[in-house]
This record gives C-alpha cells, structure tokens and sequence, in this order.
C-alpha cells in the first residue's frame, strides 16, 4: 500500500474507533426561504443534550391545534436502532422530553409528516423492511397506525413527499444502489397510491445533491429542496436545489445555495436536515464525540474482520 493510502487507512480507523457521530436537532425562527441567501447566519436554539450513548436528530415538525410538534429519530447506540420519537416546541423552546411515538423491530428514521384532509401522516424511512409505507395518527402524537404500502419491495432512505401542480410527488435514494448518491422519483394522483416511477429514474447519481435533506418548499413561484451533500463526508452539509422541471418524463435542477453546518455552535461538524413548520425552520446539527458502546462495536467488526482474514487464508493453503 503506497504511503497515502497507509494514512489514509490510519485516518479512517483512528475515525472509526474514536469519532462517533453525535446529532442534535434545532429550531431556527425564521423561515425556510432564509436559506436561500449566501451570506445567511441564522441563531439556533438547540435542544439540550439527552443522555449519553444516543441522539436526536431528522427533526420534522406540523402545527396542531395550536400547538407545533416535532418528530425526530433517537438513535440508541446500544441497541443501534432508531426510533421516532416526539417532542413539543413553544415560543420557549423545546418544552417537552422525547416521548415515543413510533416504533417497530427494524430502524426508523426520518420522520416525514404532513396533514391532509384532516388528517394527520407520517412516511418515516424503513429500508430495513424493504419497503415505503404510509403511517396514519390514530391518536395524535404518540399512536400511529400502518395503512398503506406506497412502494413495496424497495429499500428507500428518507423518501419526502409534497404536493405540486395537482399531483403527489415522492423522491428517495436507495439504500441497494447507494444511499447517498442514486435518487429516484415516483409521482401519484392520489397520497394511497397507486405510485407510478418517474420515466427517467434514477434521476440524480452523486453525492452532491441526491439524498433528500428535508422539506421542499416554494418561494416567489419557485419550487426548491434541501438535499445532503456529502462529497467530503456524509452529512456535512446541505446543498439546497431550484427545481425547474417536473413532469413523469422530465426532470431538472441546479444548485442555487449551500447550507454549512452552524459554525460557533456546540454542533458545527454537520448538517443534514432542513425543514420547514409554519415560519419556523428545524435543523440538526453534528459533533463527534467518543462512545464506548459504538469503540467496543467497532473492536468487534475488527476482530471478526481479522478472523474472517486468517481463515480465508488458511482454506487457501
């Protein structure tokens, strides 16, 4: 191995035993749209630290009956597995603790929520399950009920909906074709289905702007996203896109604003979700610490990696 690759495999496993990833999730008061100038420096309120060894973070929020909601995944490093968890934000800040609100034996994340025809949704990512499925509250915030499958048989990472120009619009990557840089795009008349592929999917390929990173809003007539860009590392940050085309057969974009973690914060190292409630903005935002549940795992994956080694080579002789 030459003596780049040396330390960048040096850097790599340094990273992976003692850089632990550590999210946090936010509220900005001002509106989405504030994004969208350069030299933006929008203050965060973060929401204070919960216990070691887990985190918050893809924080999704809708208003109701007066009150703003917040969903979130919380990552357990022990169990490695999320859940979506609810919190409830006032004028003071965040003013609850996580409450469960959804969960199932495979990891949930990004919770993606909306209200239509009176009634409350929620799409949360669930590849491991191989499958996009659409949640109905039962009893507003904690009970959910699955009641569809949009997408079977499919393994989608963050799949965001939105309405627009009289049709339902769903876009995801792929956790089988790479989860960070191969989007995909299904339209429908009706949020149940049926969803029909976009004609040109994969529609996007590369890490700079494929993976959804919150809600797609529109500001004076034009129709944006927020989307990862993680060509250094993932989740450093976000890239927000102008969609100009959008149609079953044809679809463009171009970058128009770049969104950097939240400098002089206590979480400056990332950022990968940007959405939208009412004239507020959530975010969350990255710092790596050391947690020793995830450097005991990561001990565990190189002893079964060295052993797995030694005994390839010993069937060879």
């Amino acid at each position: 191995m030459a003596t780049g690759g040396i330390r960048n495999e040096i850097a790599r496993r340094f990273h992976a035993f003692f850089c632990h990833a550590s999210w946090n999730i936010g509220v900005v008061r001002e509106p989405i749209h504030v994004f969208l100038e350069h030299d933006a420096k929008p203050e965060v309120s973060w929401f204070r630290p919960i216990h070691k060894g887990s985190y918050l973070a893809d924080p999704f929020g809708i208003v109701k009956d007066g009150k703003i909601h917040v969903f979130c995944e919380a990552f357990d490093y022990g169990s490695y597995k999320g859940v979506i968890a609810h919190i409830e934000l006032s004028d003071e800040g965040f003013i609850s603790s996580p409450q469960p609100a959804l969960d199932g034996p495979f990891h949930l994340s990004y919770p993606y929520v909306l209200e239509w025809n009176g009634h409350t949704y929620c799409i949360p990512e669930s590849y491991q399950a191989r499958e996009i499925s659409l949640y109905k509250a039962d009893s507003f915030p904690t009970r959910w009920a699955k009641i569809a499958t949009l997408v079977p048989d499919f393994a989608g990472v963050d799949p965001t909906l939105f309405y627009h120009q009289g049709k339902w619009w769903m876009m995801c990557t792929s956790q089988d074709e790479g989860p960070n840089d191969t989007l995909f795009i299904w339209h429908s008349a009706e949020l149940h289905g049926p969803w029909r592929p976009h004609a040109a999917n994969p529609i996007r390929i590369g890490r700079n702007g494929a993976r959804p990173a919150g809600t797609p809003f529109v500001h004076r007539g034009a129709l944006y996203r927020p989307a990862m860009d993680s060509t250094k590392t993932y989740g450093r940050r976000i890239v927000i896109l102008q969609i100009t085309d959008l149609t079953p057969t044809e679809f463009r974009e171009e970058a128009v604003s770049l969104v950097e973690p939240f400098g002089g914060s206590p979480f400056r190292d990332g950022v990968h979700t940007l959405s939208s409630v009412g004239d507020l903005t959530l975010v969350d935002g990255l710092r790596f610490t050391f947690e020793r549940t995830e450097f005991k795992m990561e001990l565990e994956r190189e002893r079964a990696e060295v052993i797995g080694k030694l005994c390839g080579m010993g069937h060879k002789h």
